[in-house]
């Protein structure tokens, strides 16, 4: 067969501070969560598990600071939005019996001291599950290229993923239908890693579902395929293409379907329908995204199935509005055959900082440092997923605080001693903690 166990570079889907009192303020963060779709901006809506975030910098006085403290013993709500980051186990951490335990939408972070370090993490699904594992950057000192590797509960591996589609050399691996029991999730240094660094790595775990489409779109006339002249299928998704493989191979038939995306979207691809067409089915698709170039240039793929007649890529593309070409084939050696391919789009989430933090506070958010996108922001922020903010020039050991509230406010701190800065949520939380020697301090919101 043309595949085994481990997956190939890019398959994202297949196996394998009242400390100093001579700060001149205190910082805090704001966020500004809308109702039942997380946190969002008040000028925007996203109605999807995407979340758009919004956050600001400023500082606080000493007296404000009193006034906090006060008021939040008054808090009626917990610290529940406000996660901590769990932190990879002291090393040596790769074994089954030494690895980080980490629940679902939780993100640790970790370090690789060499190119031959593991970090492994454990993680316990209860039931079947869909389970996503992204790794990303970190502020600073960033390991800059990961691979990431799913075991089973004895440590063999499952499926493994290099570069994920756009992020750059960080790795996201997506598997369908994960039975209960333990996993654990090794992530490693790539080829173009720094000698040492940094990184974080989130996962998360849904309920497992399929795409349905009412309007399906047959394949067009062969030849199809633009390498060779042919005239790819037009498709507006959501929709379900239903075609077929005269002949499987690289040489073989392959079919392409010009996709429309009129705004910058999550593509959800999956070709589990092809379990129940109506006519015999192809038991053994690859999938691949390219762009509309003349010869086309590969974007993402190529993505496997785990197993003949499985039929399980689970394809999440961020993409830009926008032109693109989907194409399958058969599998060498596989049987040709009938498919469906559903495709749905989800509204991408964003994330706003605001700039302009009081006394030269800031916030951000960690980008690449390597890679054709670099920079660029990968964490995003999904409703039930641990997502985090850094700030910096907040003072060495300073007080740092993270204000939640549901409703936006305006209200002038001048008289309080921090000119220029203004409070801008009613608050129904507050957290506290130092900001570190650096001056710097992260929160997370889950």
């Amino acid at each position: 067969m043309e595949h085994g166990n481990i997956a190939t570079k890019a398959d994202a889907s297949r196996s394998f501070r009242p400390r100093s009192y001579d700060q001149p303020g205190w910082t805090w963060f704001v966020t500004i969560p809308r109702a039942k779709t997380g946190p969002v901006a008040p000028t925007i809506l996203t109605p999807s598990p995407d979340a758009v975030a919004s956050y600001a910098a400023g500082c606080y006085t000493k007296q404000l600071m009193l006034r906090i403290f006060a008021l939040t013993a008054f808090a009626t709500t917990t610290s529940a939005l406000l996660a901590q980051r769990v932190t990879e186990a002291p090393e040596p951490n790769q074994t089954v019996g030494s690895a980080t335990t980490l629940s679902c939408q939780q993100e640790a972070i970790g370090s690789l001291s060499s190119s031959t370090d593991e970090d492994w993490f454990k993680i316990v699904l209860g039931s079947t599950s869909d389970l996503r594992v992204q790794t990303g950057p970190t502020l600073a000192g960033q390991i800059g290229d990961t691979v990431i590797t799913l075991l089973d509960a004895t440590g063999g591996p499952l499926r493994a993923n290099d570069d994920g589609i756009f992020r750059d050399y960080y790795s996201e691996l997506d598997v369908k239908n994960l039975p209960a029991g333990v996993y654990f999730v090794a992530v490693t240094a790539g080829v173009n890693a720094a000698t040492s660094g940094g990184y974080v790595v989130d996962v998360r775990c849904e309920v497992p579902g399929t795409i349905t489409n009412g309007f399906i779109s047959n394949e067009g006339p062969e030849n199809n395929d633009p390498r060779s002249g042919g005239i790819a299928t037009n498709v507006v998704p959501p929709a379900r293409c239903n075609g077929s493989l005269i002949s499987t191979g690289h040489s073989g038939d392959w079919d392409f379907w010009r996709l429309l995306s009129f705004s910058a979207t999550v593509l959800r691809i999956r070709v589990d329908g092809t379990a129940t067409h109506p006519n015999a089915s192809a038991d053994d698709l690859v999938i691949y995204l390219f762009d509309t170039a003349n010869p086309p240039n590969l974007v993402a793929g190529p993505f496997f199935a785990s197993d003949q007649d499985e039929w399980d890529q689970a394809i999440d593309v961020r993409i830009q509005s926008g032109i693109y070409q989907l194409a399958v084939r058969g599998v060498d050696g596989s049987s040709p055959g009938n498919y469906y391919i559903d495709l749905a789009p989800r509204p991408r989430a964003s994330t706003t900082v605001f700039s302009g933090g009081c006394g030269g506070r800031t916030l951000s958010l960690p980008t690449t440092n390597a890679g054709s996108g670099s920079p660029q922001v990968l964490e995003s922020a999904y409703v039930g997923m641990t997502y985090a903010i850094e700030g910096s020039n907040l003072g060495a050991n300073g007080f740092a605080f993270h204000v939640v509230g549901l409703a936006p406010t305006a209200v002038d701190l001048t008289p309080l001693g921090a000119p220029g800065c203004t409070l801008e949520v009613s608050f129904v939380d507050t957290l506290f903690q130092f900001a570190d020697a650096a001056g710097r301090a992260t929160w997370t919101v889950t």
